[in-house]
């Protein structure tokens, strides 16, 4: 009597090792091609030999073996497929990405025009599964994801193959260009950064100095009033107020460009730089921004992944399909 038992443990996802020569009893399919549908396959045990039938054809089961195994099905799948000609999860989408290179008179020969078409009639049945309520409809759908993703892949190989000689070739211009670009920037930019922090303390010490000269003047008025005051109240004639002193000299105007003999001016612009001193503060400020809420439900779904449990985190469990 045939073992089944590879064949059994297969339709369970526990698939045993696989030998040349070795073929298992059992019901299975196989793909007609590399990109083409599948064909039923049966193998068994007859007068002590292991025969097959593929697409109820007769066939060698050593030679077929290795390509169907990794494939089983029911046999009440297989007879279905044998007596209706459709698989139970066959997408009508998927059969016709796959015929489509073959359903013309004139087909296209561009490798990218074939991709285009058949993906384009693979992705015509996408809408059939905007709500999936049954396992049938699920084990279709997942045909027609299984394709698109292959072509999917297809499409992303041929991408890489015709864009590696010109990817190859901008290597070898950046490996040339690349370090002259960088060494010029980042020479540049120590001499920006140089401009921009003697700006800084220029704009810094003109401020000191404006500060100074208003105390200064606020404490000769307050000293004036003073003087004044006390005269009035000991009777004595009030002096003539002094004249003005000279104002100091005005600080000089912000610099909006600085300019060389050489080249372009650089702009000098201000900029504000913020420096958070107090976190709780600033978090209680920026807690409604859209942006902050974005990061904490990032880093809180990371530490829930790294299983940690947050506060003040809910935490669900959601099916997901890789």
């Amino acid at each position: 009597m045939a073992d089944y038992t590879y064949w059994q443990n297969a339709l369970r996802g526990e698939f045993g090792a696989v030998s040349d020569g070795y073929p298992e009893p059992g019901f299975y399919r196989k793909r007609t091609g590399k990109a083409a549908g599948y064909v039923p396959v049966a193998i068994w045990e007859d007068g002590g030999k292991i025969v097959a039938l593929v697409d109820s054809k007769e066939a060698d089961a050593n030679e077929v073996w290795t390509y169907c195994c990794p494939h089983p099905i029911t046999e009440a799948q297989y007879h279905a497929r044998i007596e209706t000609g459709r698989w139970h999860d066959e997408d009508d989408a998927v059969t016709s990405s796959l015929a489509h290179r073959t359903d013309t008179n004139n087909p296209p020969t561009d490798e990218a025009d074939i991709l285009r078409g058949q993906i384009e009639a693979a992705s015509a049945g996408v809408t059939e599964y905007a709500q999936i309520n049954d396992d049938p409809t699920a084990a279709k759908a997942q045909s027609l994801r299984s394709r698109l993703l292959e072509l999917s892949g297809q499409a992303d190989k041929l991408r890489e193959k015709q864009k590696k000689p010109h990817l190859e070739a901008g290597k070898e211009i950046d490996a040339k260009f690349q370090p002259l670009v960088k060494g010029a920037k980042a020479a540049a930019d120590a001499i920006r950064d140089a401009l921009g922090a003697h700006e800084t303390r220029k704009a810094r010490e003109a401020e000191r100095i404006r500060r100074e000269q208003e105390e200064a003047r606020i404490k000769a008025e307050r000293e004036a009033v003073k003087t004044r005051a006390e005269a009035e109240l000991a009777g004595k004639p009030v002096a003539a107020p002094e004249p003005a002193p000279m104002p100091p000299a005005p600080a000089p105007e912000p610099v909006t460009a600085i300019r060389g003999s050489y080249g372009r001016a650089a702009s000098v612009k201000v900029v504000k730089v913020a420096t958070v001193k107090d976190q709780d503060a600033a978090y209680t400020f920026l807690k409604s921004h859209k942006e902050l809420i974005e990061l904490i439900a990032t880093l809180s779904q990371r530490a829930v992944n790294a299983g940690y449990a947050v506060p003040g985190v809910e935490v669900t469990e959601e099916r997901k399909v890789a």
